[in-house]
């Protein structure tokens, strides 16, 4: 199995294709599975794809039992380019992936070409989210218009079904939970010198498509892409429109 050791966990990875480092970074609670095959295979056309699962998620095995911040998983990610002996990659994060690709971005930055931020929010007082929302998994996860046509809500739990147990659970979920809700970028953001592009879906429920708008006017020279009908599961349910942004945005 993947793995190296970086701090106090051992980083399970999985690496698809070649070319120039293309880093992906998982949102909460999800582990690298949830990418699914098309998405980081698509890219690994183009790219060296690196895909890991964060601390207390997936198949990564953690030594402490300490709380964390999205800071301390950008300096896991560092370690993990480190020990894979990468000197630099375009990072792209998704969601509290986002986040944790943020904090790399302000961090790291001698170690980051291109930034991508994708249905993700910068925290504190500059933030549109509900902590409390509750529903559906799918409802909130895809709009209606997607669940709608033939076979995708049900594909969709198929494939969820898959990789759920590799989600954070119970003190994993917790520690998760505190670093997402704890995340305040928003007085640092100026601090990103990267090339930045910015997405997100006119109808995530999960993060509102206005904190792409929040990012893009605090990230200097960043651009935004929304796409049409989609929720905060856009990389699943809209693979060829957004592998299309990206890569262009990247070549």
């Amino acid at each position: 199995m993947p793995e190296v050791q970086v701090g106090d966990i051992s980083i399970y990875y999985e690496i698809k294709g070649s070319g120039y480092p293309l880093l992906m970074v998982m949102g909460f609670s999800f582990s690298l599975l949830d990418w699914g095959d098309v998405f980081p295979d698509d890219l690994a056309k183009h790219y060296q794809v690196i895909m890991f699962d964060n601390r207390d998620s997936g198949r990564t095995k953690s030594q402490s039992t300490d709380n964390y911040t999205t800071a301390d998983m950008a300096d896991d990610t560092a370690g993990l380019l480190n020990a894979l002996g990468i000197a630099q990659a375009h990072v792209l994060g998704f969601s509290m992936g986002g986040m944790i690709a943020q904090q790399f971005a302000l961090r790291h930055p001698t170690k980051l070409n291109k930034l991508i931020l994708t249905c993700t929010m910068a925290g504190g007082d500059c933030s549109d989210f509900n902590p409390n929302l509750q529903g559906d998994f799918f409802d909130l996860l895809f709009p209606a218009s997607y669940l709608a046509i033939s076979n995708n809500r049900k594909n969709a739990e198929d494939f969820f079904r898959k990789t759920s147990p590799y989600h954070s659970q119970s003190d994993r979920y917790i520690r998760q939970l505190q670093a997402h809700h704890a995340h305040d970028t928003c007085n640092l953001l100026q601090g990103i010198k990267a090339p930045t592009l910015i997405i997100t879906g006119d109808s995530d429920l999960i993060i509102p498509p206005v904190n792409s708008n929040i990012l893009n006017n605090k990230i200097s020279g960043s651009e935004v892409k929304i796409i049409k009908e989609a929720g905060h599961g856009l990389g699943y349910s809209h693979i060829a429109e957004i592998t299309k942004i990206i890569t262009d945005f990247l070549s």
